[in-house]
């Protein structure tokens, strides 16, 4: 009998720390959710475009020099702000245009990643080309 409540009581146990656990693991993905913030147009397009400081021209640089690392890194943040301009509210112009001009943005910036994460300068070089020749038209469309 005792012998029974002690499982009993050690499996009444382990139940309660696999759900405490997998409440943590929510929590924590939910948190994770909150403080990675949708970044705006603004930040995006300094810290992504402008400038020979910003993420275009320092992964083509790290690129063409053999820095895979580097490029990955910017690559990666890049394609970050390609998932996230789509969801800010553009400041003129039709949401259906800015729906399609943004996820171009958004293949065009993973194929930058995918290229640098494939060591494949020509992937880059076209990923970058595709983001640099779009700016106009999306500029034209939607920038106050």
């Amino acid at each position: 009998m005792v012998r029974k409540l002690l499982r009993a009581s050690l499996f009444a146990a382990l139940g309660g720390v696999a759900v405490a656990l997998a409440y943590g693991s929510a929590a924590t993905a939910g948190q994770k959710d909150k403080d990675e913030k949708v970044p705006d147009i603004s930040e995006i397009m300094i810290k992504g475009h402008k400038g020979t400081d910003a993420y275009l021209a320092k992964i083509k640089g790290a690129a063409k020099s053999g820095d895979w690392d580097d490029a990955q890194k910017y690559a990666k943040t890049l394609a970050f702000f390609g998932e996230n301009l789509g969801k800010n509210k553009p400041p003129k112009g039709d949401e259906k245009s800015w729906k399609a001009l943004t996820e171009k943005y958004a293949v065009n910036t993973k194929e930058v990643y995918k290229g640098t994460q494939d060591k494949d300068v020509k992937t880059v070089n076209k990923g970058l080309g595709a983001i640099g020749g779009s700016c106009g038209g999306c500029h034209k469309a939607h920038k106050g």
